[in-house]
């Protein structure tokens, strides 16, 4: 195993109650996860990443590779995808995800051996030399917006490249670093674990280089430190947890508005180091497509995430958003190809040269325009959503009204009389309530009295009803009517709160 050393740390930050950052630093294996989510969703999220990538690549009897550092963040995907659904207290809940992992290099030192030309030997035929001890090289893979950096040479590289919103203004021009560090969409992510049941994984492979130290950190660092101030933090501290504790001391003074996970890892041993002024040669395999284009990028800076008025800081909606607008424009186009095929067939019979061209420039132009609705629209879909939802409280406050409305007499599991306010067995979600319960009980009550409260007579007044529990016969009192013209009936109701119908 390669010789390396590290520091590692995490922090919740100065603002944030709970820290839903995991990181995970051993022998080989060094993975930071920052969370996302509300209830504790985030937390759980980056804990589910980091303990399945630590488990698929510590298995000691199959050897790292790049396509297995892949798997595990992609199984580490599922895993918040399927869990997120199982719980509905989770849903929507994701993570970023940065990894250094030390894999074996099949390809180091297998280069053909050296054969004298008057050597009768073909050279084709001979087998490569391949080292008894497998060279070895590091692996970096991202997700969403935490970092790896290199520091080489005293000069500070960003290895990854992040998945944000803020990310592509850079690329596209739009703002500079300076000013996506405070910009005000800069939570936006565009890419993370969780969200979709498949993730694109960004990966590299690099050289081990002696002297090299790479910082994997969350945007809690970055948002608050900047690159000179880390520079010279990583320059000033030769071990490497003491300046993962300075840095994370540095955040937290900047304000801390995040929470802050930092590991600082250092090569000991390796390839020489290039020249200065060689470049990192990095050839990262990424899609070509971008997470956001220049349409997503006006539509979200107008407020509109996929169509809606989405909260602009919602990652997910950041996400399933931009989902969403790629399938518009792909049904858009389709619908286009179809309306000029259809349009070609019609005037090949009269002037298909022509007007096919003509139904094709319409189409396009029909293609640019339908992703994006008009002011207008948008407007009127607003008015329809809101007098939906006035129409929706009207009917919900009106059935309130009506379900509570009058009173009914009946026992209770006791077998006391009851008086009840509103409907016998309820209406949809609304149970009637408890006003008053009477002294009596069935036992207690003549079979005739016993029928009326099992009918449940309603009342639509308090004062109906109490009277009818007044004008019920107890069984002593219908004994002595012949002894006593004066009939006995039941106490008046008192206040009770136990009962159901």
């Amino acid at each position: 195993m390669a010789e390396l050393r590290w520091g590692a740390g995490t922090h919740p930050g100065q603002i944030r109650p709970d820290n839903e950052d995991h990181l995970y630093a051993s022998q080989g294996v060094y993975v930071v996860a920052d969370g996302m989510g509300g209830h504790e969703a985030g937390e759980v999220a980056s804990a589910l990443a980091v303990q399945r990538i630590r488990d698929t690549l510590a298995d000691e009897e199959a050897a790292p590779t790049a396509e297995r550092v892949v798997e595990a963040i992609s199984s580490a995907n599922g895993d918040i995808f399927r869990a997120a659904i199982a719980n509905p207290g989770q849903a929507g809940m994701g993570t970023t995800v940065t990894v250094i992992a030390v894999i074996e290099d099949p390809m180091a030192g297998r280069g053909e051996p050296n054969i004298d030309a008057n050597d009768p030997i073909e050279p084709k035929r001979v087998t490569p030399i391949i080292p008894k001890e497998q060279p070895e090289a590091l692996v970096l893979a991202n997700v969403g917006d935490s970092r790896t950096y290199l520091l080489r040479h005293g000069r500070l590289r960003r290895v990854t490249i992040d998945h944000s919103y803020v990310q592509e203004l850079v690329s596209t021009g739009h703002i500079t670093d300076d000013e996506a560090r405070t910009h005000p969409r800069r939570n936006i992510i565009t890419r993370a674990l969780g969200i979709e049941p498949d993730v694109k994984v960004d990966w590299w492979t690099l050289p081990l280089v002696r002297g090299d130290r790479f910082l994997l950190c969350s945007d809690g660092l970055v948002d608050e430190v900047a690159d000179a101030a880390i520079v010279a933090t990583l320059l000033e501290h030769e071990d490497p947890q003491d300046a993962t504790d300075s840095l994370i001391t540095q955040a937290n003074e900047a304000g801390g508005r995040d929470n802050v996970t930092v590991i600082v890892l250092d090569v000991l041993d390796g390839d020489d180091p290039p020249d200065p002024t060689q470049e990192i040669d990095l050839t990262p395999t990424w899609a070509d497509d971008p997470d956001v284009d220049l349409d997503d990028i006006e539509r979200i800076e107008a407020g509109d995430l996929n169509g809606s008025d989405a909260d602009p800081t919602d990652e997910v909606a950041a996400t399933a958003g931009r989902k969403l607008r790629r399938r518009d424009r792909r049904e858009a186009k389709e619908r286009a190809k179809q309306a000029v095929a259809a349009t070609t067939v019609v005037t090949s019979q009269a002037d298909a040269t022509d007007e096919a061209g003509s139904a094709e420039a319409e189409a396009e132009t029909e293609t640019d325009a339908a992703p994006a609705p008009t002011r207008k629209r948008r407007l009127a879909k607003a008015i329809a959503i809101f007098v939906l939802l006035a129409v929706l409280v009207t009917a919900f406050v009106s059935t309130a009204a009506w379900a509570r409305r009058g009173f009914f007499v009946d026992f209770n599991n006791n077998d006391q009389v009851v008086l009840y306010q509103g409907r016998p067995g309820g209406f949809l979600w609304i149970d009637p309530t408890v006003e008053a319960t009477g002294a009596a009980t069935r036992d207690e009550l003549t079979d005739a009295s016993v029928a009326l409260v099992e009918a449940q007579p309603t009342f639509s007044s308090l004062s109906d009803a109490t009277l009818f529990i007044r004008g019920l016969e107890l069984v002593e009192s219908a004994d002595e009517l012949g002894a006593d013209d004066s009939p006995t009936t039941t106490d008046p109701p008192t206040t009770a709160d136990d009962g159901s119908p």
